[in-house]
């Protein structure tokens, strides 16, 4: 196997700091003490809450309606109208009416969060060039398929429909 290029790596690394932005809490959860992990999560986040980033992350695609984000969440779209209102109290996503339908009502990154979301990738990317900086090359690249591979095995199964009641008769 030939050794990864920088440009190769650095493609590797940003598809890691996907794969982590969207599930790097629960990684972390598993792998560190709740203190570190914590502290690590701040340090990488700037205080961001992991739903709030999750968010985001999901919105950095494009502007969206709120069921969507509430589909692309897995939460109710009840709880994703009160994130959406926390995340516009913080300046990081604005409300958008549709056009041609101006009742519908989408959801997009501000431009603020688009630079915190920005700022968040560089930190993480320089926290994960240091942690594997001790690393060869090709120890790098093989650490980093490992990890895009755990990183999908935490992404949940897609959810089988509950069995009907049973009636009592």
């Amino acid at each position: 196997m030939a050794p990864e290029t920088g440009a190769h790596l650095d493609a590797r690394l940003d598809e890691l700091l996907d794969v982590s932005l969207a599930r790097g809490q629960a990684l972390a959860h598993v792998l560190l003490s709740r203190p570190i992990s914590t502290a690590a999560y701040r340090r990488v986040t700037g205080g961001i809450p992991p739903v709030q980033l999750q968010a985001l992350v999901v919105l950095a695609a494009g502007d969206m309606r709120m069921r969507e984000l509430a589909r692309r969440l897995g939460l109710a779209t009840s709880t994703v109208t009160r994130l959406v209102d926390r995340l516009e109290a913080a300046g990081l996503a604005e409300r958008r009416k549709e056009r041609p339908d101006r009742r519908s009502v989408l959801v997009g990154l501000s431009s603020t969060g688009r630079d915190a979301l920005g700022s968040v990738r560089k930190r993480l990317g320089g926290l994960l060039r240091e942690l594997i900086g001790g690393l060869s090359p090709h120890e790098q690249g093989e650490l980093l398929r490992l990890l895009t591979k755990v990183g999908e095995g935490l992404v949940p199964p897609a959810l089988e429909p509950a069995p009907a009641p049973v009636r009592a008769r």
